[in-house]
């Protein structure tokens, strides 16, 4: 009876013991802390090579790729086409002045074209390439000249970047917003109301683009998105254009 007794008490738990001893050295918990850290730190390092991969193979074209203007980064914007805004019944006019004849630089980048056409789109800047948001107009001639409003709207951003120049920002109905960038001057505010083919400035140069001499970074955004400035603009215009 007693041996019966004895066989059906509990046998104690020696694992939660042997665990206990274990965490009762003073080498546990550092050896715990530097596993742990080592953990999370092959877990950082596998993430980070994970993204330097990704933008590797962003940025890996030929280095003989045309290089223009900036922005954005922002936001890139690219993918789908953009469909004309249901209320602009009126077509944008292109951004340059009077009896000025002058010609597309860059064009904008758009992930729908060719590959040769994408690489063309790609600005190069501190060794790295970006999407061209926008489209570029340069005179014939190289000179600076009048940019004019593309559409009628109320000025709702000028200033002085360091990597673009000098920039106007003009607002418009159904949520669009004309940008003119790389500009020598600026005769608008914010708060301005422009009609179009009204004179805000004039071309220059900018740092981004400083091997593109004097021109235009024209862009337009529809609800915060850069789309291609071409779809909106007054089409059939011989790629020389003297208005």
């Amino acid at each position: 009876m007693e041996d019966q007794k004895n066989q059906n008490q509990p046998i104690p738990f020696k694992k939660a013991s042997a665990w206990k001893k274990v965490l009762g050295k003073k080498w546990a918990f550092p050896a715990i802390y530097i596993g742990t850290a080592a953990i999370i730190l092959a877990f950082v390092m596998w993430y980070q090579g994970s993204i330097i991969s990704t933008v590797s193979n962003l940025t890996d074209v030929k280095e003989d790729v045309a290089v223009t203007t900036p922005e954005t980064p922002a936001e890139q914007p690219q993918g789908e086409e953009a469909v004309p805004v249901a209320g602009t019944t009126q077509p944008l006019v292109w951004p340059v002045g009077k009896q000025v004849q002058y010609e597309l630089g860059m064009s904008f980048y758009d992930e729908q074209a060719s590959k040769d056409d994408q690489q063309k789109a790609l600005v190069k800047y501190n060794n790295s390439f970006f999407p061209h948001t926008g489209i570029d107009l340069k005179s014939t001639d190289g000179k600076s000249f009048d940019v004019v409003a593309a559409l009628a709207g109320k000025v709702v951003k000028v200033e002085n970047d360091p990597l673009v120049g000098k920039v106007i920002e003009v607002e418009h109905a159904d949520k669009m917003v004309t940008a003119y960038q790389s500009l020598e001057n600026v005769v608008v505010k914010p708060g301005d109301e422009v009609t179009q083919g009204q004179v805000i400035g004039s071309a220059g140069r900018n740092e981004y683009e400083k091997d593109s001499g004097v021109h235009l970074h024209f862009e337009v955004r529809v609800e915060n998105k850069a789309v291609n400035p071409e779809q909106y603009l007054i089409q059939g215009e011989p790629e020389v254009k003297n208005q």
